[in-house]
């Protein structure tokens, strides 16, 4: 019997209770609609996103190690940190240790479940298949470089992303990203500089 616990992850940069409140009131809803029983809080209040180095954050870190763990949930993935080499390599972290990790926002879980064979002639190959996406626009041209950029330079964190149906969500995200440091960024050989350095190649 799987005893582990789900561990719920609440940030906000500011000290504010209303906002906190939000995010717990999300998770504590989702967790009950989708049979994750009485998930334990973690809260940093007043945190920033920048670093991984906060209170509740350390302690539940600790608990991931120590394997009693078995899914994360947060209301979106920048809870976590809004850089993204941090988050990439805290991902691959909670593969190792295999743990799930949920956001509210997709519901799409990032599983280490095990996987079914079927056979095929003489041979067992894994029963996967992606499910139908709905009809999605293309990526940009931001979104496309870091897209192959992981592909060429962290193929295994690629390959995960892939799998889990992750990857073009995320390069939307650099997308997004990108849109919004070209309008606030008057230069636009500087801003493209920016985005290549903390987007694009992270």
């Amino acid at each position: 019997m799987d005893t582990k616990q789900t561990a719920a992850y609440c940030r906000t940069a500011l000290a504010d209770e209303v906002a906190m409140w939000a995010q717990e009131r999300r998770i504590s809803e989702y967790a009950d609609r989708h049979g994750y029983s009485e998930p334990a809080f973690y809260r940093d209040r007043g945190q920033n996103g920048v670093t991984l180095d906060r209170p509740a954050m350390n302690v539940r870190m600790a608990d991931i190690k120590s394997g009693i763990i078995g899914a994360v949930l947060v209301t979106n993935i920048s809870r976590i940190a809004r850089n993204y080499t941090l988050v990439s390599e805290w991902l691959e972290m909670l593969s190792k240790y295999g743990v799930d990790f949920v956001t509210t926002a997709d519901g799409k879980p990032t599983t280490n479940a095990e996987i079914a064979y079927i056979r095929a002639s003489d041979h067992l190959i894994p029963n996967i298949a992606l499910s139908n996406p709905p009809d999605a626009p293309p990526l940009g041209y931001y979104g496309m470089r870091h897209k192959a950029y992981l592909r060429e330079h962290r193929p295994i964190f690629y390959n995960w992303l892939l799998m889990s149906e992750r990857l073009y969500p995320l390069c939307c995200t650099v997308d997004d990203a990108a849109a919004m440091r070209l309008r606030t960024i008057p230069d636009r050989n500087r801003a493209h500089e920016i985005i290549i350095a903390e987007l694009v190649c992270n």
